[in-house]
């Protein structure tokens, strides 16, 4: 063969591997030789030791030790609800809106302490901690378990404090929801509107029903059912006022009636006042000339603020809070309210007289009644009040204050004052020529009297026991009785006052009506002498006065004394 191979696998049908050079055939698989194991004796198997008992209590011990802390530790005193509440300051029995809402606070956390109890802190790092760490180190392997355990309890104290919190929390919020959740609303008062006075209020609702009105002050919202009235929500603003609704003419007339009577009534207690203090002064004068307050000056002076503040009551009331109001001016007489019947005129002369008194200035109080001399002709204030009082300057300004006084009490209702009553007046309570302390007590006693007898004769024609009787008033409505009660009481029925029978009502005469004021029993038991006036035995002290007694005449005799 050419290539020179000459062996016999040159004729084969199948080819041949390997490399070059190498002998053809299948090629050699060759195996890494496998390393030779030989058995050896193993060593001795070893046992985790039994547990301890201490090992085995380790995560019972925590719980064990909880339960007797549990029995050692005392519970908190549990408060009385009236101690609880008293702790906070107690219940408010002031009827605002901010004492209700505090009221309610309180309850609310009494209620809460019943339920959940007082509310705890959480559980800081203390000594109970530091004795757990000490018993969980003694426990060996039961170390971890023990430790376990512990915190396993640690958190289901504070899981559970947390959610006595939260449900301290939500009950707090329940229960004061209706306290915060105020709704404002206006109200107006019902009893006003049929007297034609309209008296809207703001005011507030809670949820559960209770009602806080503006107070009459205006200084804050009060308990609705603390105020005076008949009060309403007010859900629609009126197209009129709710007083030309309601207003009703019977009521709005007593009660203006009411209230001129009640100027007139306190005009007569100040005058009494007044008389109370010159009594006194008369009656030294009695038992002792050297006092005779109309012979030498005496204490007279020291009367002098008294008489001052209650005059300034009496023109007060009669001025409807503003003592200027009280006298006369221009527009009073076109409006025919100037001035007494057959004492009408301008107030002017007077009111500037009141200044310069009520002023202290001696030659202020001159140049005024020398002007009020000259406007009112026949009028002298020296032969009026007398030389001593005249002199002095105390004596003279208590005199004149009382002169207003009387004027204001014998004054008719719903009239000013004139220069003209002011000059009457002066007669009536002046000491004039006389010098006889008796006489002057006698005097002053004798015109208080007529005073008295005038002011209840006012009161029986004003709400006459025939206007009664013609059903002039419905007796069967609260709002009249109600005022018609403080001058006539009705028969008592049953132990109920009955209305439905004015011909059986009984007047209520002045000292009926005062007499348990200290200055009304005072003047009342002013010794008198024979002849006066007075009468402890008639009907003026007894509680019915004799209709027919004609005060005008009176007044007209006891000017005459003068």
């Amino acid at each position: 063969m050419a290539n020179g191979n000459t062996s016999a696998g040159r004729y084969l049908a199948f080819p041949t591997f390997g490399g070059g050079g190498g002998g053809g055939g299948i090629t050699q698989v060759k195996l890494p030789a496998a390393q030779m194991r030989f058995p050896t004796a193993r060593g001795p198997v070893r046992r985790a030791p039994e547990p301890t008992l201490k090992e085995t209590l380790a995560p019972f011990l925590p719980i064990a030790l909880e339960g007797i802390g549990s029995l050692l530790k005392k519970d908190p005193e549990k408060l009385t609800d009236e101690k609880y509440l008293a702790d906070l300051g107690g219940l408010s029995d002031d009827p605002t809106v901010e004492a209700m809402q505090g009221n309610k606070k309180k309850l609310a956390r009494l209620e809460a302490y019943k339920l959940y109890g007082e509310p705890e802190e959480k559980d800081g790092f203390g000594f109970d901690d530091i004795l757990s760490m000490v018993i969980g180190s003694q426990m060996g392997r039961g170390a971890a378990d023990y430790a376990a355990s512990s915190r396993a309890i640690d958190k289901a104290k504070e899981t559970s404090r947390l959610t006595k919190q939260t449900n301290r929390g939500n009950f707090l919020n329940t229960a004061l929801k209706d306290v915060n959740n105020l709704q404002f609303a206006t109200f107006v008062n019902t009893d006003s509107a049929k007297v034609g006075v309209d008296d809207p209020r703001t005011g507030l609702f809670d949820p559960a029903g209770e009602a806080y009105v503006m107070n009459d002050d205006k200084t804050g919202y009060t308990n609705i059912k603390s105020l005076k009235g008949n009060w309403i929500e007010q859900n629609y603003t009126p197209t009129n006022p709710l007083s030309f609704q309601m207003r009703d003419p019977r009521l709005v007339e007593l009660t203006k009636n009411r209230t001129a009577l009640g100027e007139k009534d306190n005009a007569l207690i100040g005058t009494m006042t007044l008389t109370n203090e010159m009594v006194k002064m008369l009656d030294k004068g009695i038992a002792d000339p050297e006092q005779n307050p109309l012979t030498t000056v005496t204490s007279i002076g020291n009367f002098l603020n008294s008489a001052k503040a209650n005059a300034n009551q009496i023109l007060s009331f009669m001025g409807k809070g503003n003592v200027s109001n009280a006298f006369a001016t221009a527009e009073d007489i076109q409006d025919g309210i100037a001035g007494s019947d057959g004492r009408e005129g301008s107030g002017q002369l007077a009111q500037q007289l009141y200044n310069a008194v009520s002023s202290g200035d001696d030659n202020q109080m001159k140049l005024a009644m020398a002007a009020f001399e000259e406007g009112n002709e026949g009028t002298n204030f020296e032969s009026l009040l007398g030389d001593m009082a005249y002199s002095d300057v105390r004596t003279r300004a208590t005199m004149l204050q009382l002169a207003y006084a009387a004027a204001a009490a014998n004054g008719q209702t719903g009239r000013t004052l004139s220069d003209k009553d002011l000059a009457f007046h002066l007669q009536m309570v002046g000491f004039g020529a006389t010098q006889d302390a008796q006489t002057a007590k006698d005097n002053i006693l004798s015109f208080v009297d007529t005073l008295v007898r005038q002011t209840d004769n006012v009161v029986m024609g004003t709400i006459s026991q025939n206007r009664l009787m013609s059903n002039a008033y419905p007796l069967d409505n609260d709002m009249f009785t109600s005022i018609i009660s403080g001058y006539w009481e009705p028969p008592v029925i049953n132990g109920e006052r009955d209305f439905t029978k004015p011909s059986e009502y009984t007047f209520k005469n002045f000292y009926t009506r005062f007499g348990k004021i200290p200055d009304v029993v005072r003047y009342k038991k002013h010794t008198r002498r024979s002849g006066t006036m007075f009468d402890p035995s008639s009907n003026t002290s007894s509680g019915t006065v004799n209709s027919s007694t004609f005060v005008d005449d009176d007044l007209d005799a006891f000017s005459d004394l003068y």
